[in-house]
């Protein structure tokens, strides 16, 4: 029964990161459309969109959020790995462990203030789109909260990436 469960969440699981890509090339692609859109009226047509740089920027905020919990999930991110690295075996899981737990109650943290804080500034509009500043503001707290989905993904279902002692030959 436990085979299947595990098999439903890696179908559940590549789907999502599947569709997550994708909003992400929609984003990257839609951010470069308006930058270039917002440089040709502004220096070919003389006639600067008012909309063209904040959107881009809110957009480049959603994609580095985003992008952040799909380099966290691929193990992408730079890390510090000498103390990992020294210790093999046990001792590296375990220090693995403690990182994916400290990660998590970061993440957490930074996700719940991060609601709160889009929340708070819902009354505010933004300058040039009139939008609420809810919406470029939720996009940290989403990007936590795909990485506080992943790390007990990370720590029950995959086995951790620590490497084993290497054994030189000559």
């Amino acid at each position: 029964m436990g085979g299947i469960r595990e098999g439903i969440l890696k179908v559940e699981q590549s789907v999502f990161q599947y569709l997550l890509k994708w909003v992400l090339f929609l984003i990257m692609g839609t951010m470069t459309a308006v930058v270039l859109l917002g440089v040709l009226f502004r220096y070919v047509l003389v006639a600067p969109l008012p909309w063209s740089e904040e959107l881009a920027r809110y957009l480049m905020v959603w994609g580095a959020s985003l992008g952040a919990s799909v380099a966290f999930r691929e193990g992408s991110h730079i890390a510090v790995t000498m103390l990992v690295d020294k210790l093999h075996g046990f001792s590296g899981k375990i220090i693995l462990r403690v990182t994916q737990i400290i990660v998590f109650i970061f993440m957490a943290i930074v996700m719940v203030e991060g609601f709160i804080l889009a929340v708070k500034v819902s009354s505010q509009e933004s300058p040039a789109m009139e939008i609420s500043m809810t919406w470029p503001y939720l996009s940290i707290p989403i990007g936590c909260l795909f990485i506080v989905f992943e790390i007990p993904l990370m720590m029950f279902f995959r086995r951790p990436q620590v490497r084993e002692e290497k054994k030189e030959s000559l």
